[in-house]
């Protein structure tokens, strides 16, 4: 029997345990005073809490954050930052290899992985500081803890030694994020089998590793291990790796991960996955068996809401498990707001910031609304992939009309300068208007030079308004001049 996933259901029962608060019985202090009520609570410190703190405490309302675990979510603890510090290292190396492209002799060069996983504890941990700085600068009330509602403004936060303490907002925001999805019959044991928290923690570099999952996640970590020599596999069920991408930035991705060394297999679904004490054997849907090392299951999320007491409360929950906001980030309760994760829109930390900074207007009397109409996705593959506004597919679905514009980076002189000389730009826009709809992006730099073309999207901007704004020589936002300019077939350097 199969699964959603695809996965056959496998008879092993997982050791993971729910974190379970002080019984009834247990010894409990309730503490209840004036330092106790609060303009806003807001329950999780990641990147939409921490954040929603600080621009509530800029609006001068009094706050106190609680916080399960650390301070920085998922995005500093587990996801964006400590991924980039080794991505960082892992971009390094490759480079190195390359050396003598560039007339550097650099011989005998080793991988000492226990540096770089310490390198980003540093930078994981400097993060940390950093923000707790930045919330006793806004004198904002830093309580750790297991937050539960036991009425829509009253929190009791089960603290580690066993004492409860009460907590009461005016205004409440749930911004308690999410972790990685549990699939049925497949067990985590961080030892074989990885999620993508764990395998940041990962000691030693295995010989070879399989990949479930060709979203950015899964992408990342194929970059990461394939350049530090590891033997990677990487299984998609869909038909492109990077499939909410383009299709051409898609099939340029996969392109280049073949030429690096990496396996993918798009198409297949999951049937079986066996480990025993040498490997683990995972059997795709075409019959294909994939041994290695290693497996990491980067497939999905689920929502942080279970243990919160949101059942009693009137806060609706959608059918993914996800806290129900209007445009707002309101819930059904007036007064509680969600930021974040949890709310099952874009799960993104500055999709989070965003939301947690409307949140905490709203809490203080604004009238803000969430704008989704426009969000940047950025993946930290090698080449870099940044994108914005409408796909094509999109683009016709919708019935309009476009044109499309599109430019190699090979054709770019900064690019054969720097020896990085893959990827493209491609823009869609309106036949009729000229209008910038979308931009995307893989090359060098891709993640950073596709707010140049956020901003264009944003202010309305044409191609041809584009195509003649000056870009400084040899740089790699020149792709996006060219490519503007290649909508209406006047690229210059276009062969």
């Amino acid at each position: 029997m199969k699964n959603l996933f695809g996965f056959k259901e496998l008879h092993i029962k997982s050791e993971k345990k729910e974190s379970s608060s002080p019984s009834e019985t247990s010894l409990e202090r309730h503490v209840m005073s004036e330092a106790n009520l609060f303009d806003i609570v807001i329950l999780g410190a990641g990147p939409a809490g921490y954040i929603a703190a600080i621009r509530a405490a800029q609006l001068k309302k009094k706050v106190c954050i609680i916080e399960k675990n650390k301070i920085g979510g998922t995005c500093l603890n587990r996801g964006c930052i400590p991924t980039k510090a080794i991505i960082a290292s892992a971009n390094l190396f490759n480079s190195i290899k390359r050396a003598s492209d560039f007339g550097i002799d650099a011989e005998n060069i080793n991988i000492n992985f226990s540096a770089i996983q310490e390198r980003k504890k540093k930078i994981v941990d400097g993060g940390i500081n950093g923000i707790k700085s930045l919330l006793k600068n806004y004198n904002i009330k830093l309580e750790y803890g297991t937050a539960e509602l036991k009425e829509p403004f009253l929190i009791e936060n089960h603290k580690e030694n066993g004492y409860t303490e009460k907590i009461k907002g005016n205004n409440i925001i749930i911004s308690v994020g999410s972790c990685p999805a549990d699939i049925k019959g497949i067990h985590v044991d961080n030892e074989y089998i990885f999620d993508s928290d764990s395998i940041l923690d990962i000691k030693n570099l295995p010989d070879s590793l399989t990949i479930i999952g060709g979203g950015a996640v899964g992408c990342e970590f194929a970059h990461i291990f394939s350049s530090f020599d590891v033997k990677v596999s990487i299984v998609e069920q869909l038909s492109h790796l990077m499939p909410t991408e383009d299709e051409d930035i898609s099939s340029t991705l996969e392109r280049e991960f073949k030429k690096k060394g990496i396996k993918v297999y798009t198409n297949k679904k999951v049937d079986t996955i066996l480990k025993d004490d040498a490997n683990v054997k995972v059997t795709l849907s075409d019959g294909n068996e994939l041994k290695s090392d290693k497996l990491l299951i980067a497939t999905g999320r689920r929502f942080n809401t279970s243990g919160l007491g949101i059942e009693k409360t009137e806060i609706k929950i959608g059918k993914r498990g996800n806290i129900l906001v209007n445009d707002r980030m309101e819930s059904s309760v007036s007064g509680i707001y969600a930021a974040g994760d949890v709310t099952g829109n874009a799960m993104l930390a500055y999709v989070a910031s965003r939301e947690g900074i409307v949140a905490a207007e709203n809490a203080a009397g604004g009238k803000e609304k969430m704008d989704y109409s426009l969000i940047p996705s950025t993946v930290f593959t090698e080449p870099n992939i940044g994108c914005a506004g409408l796909k094509e597919r999109e683009a016709k679905e919708k019935g309009i009309k476009i044109n499309v514009g599109s430019f190699q980076f090979r054709s770019l002189g900064r690019a054969h300068a720097s020896g990085e000389i893959s990827g493209m730009v491609k823009f869609i826009s309106d036949a009729n208007t000229d209008k910038i709809l979308g931009v995307h992006i893989i090359g060098a730099h891709a993640s950073e030079i596709i707010h140049e073309a956020v901003i264009a999207i944003k202010m309305g901007m044409k191609s041809r308004e584009l195509e003649d704004t000056m870009h400084s020589h040899p740089v790699y936002s020149e792709v996006l001049m060219e490519g503007a300019a290649d909508v209406n077939k006047r690229a210059i350097h276009k062969i």
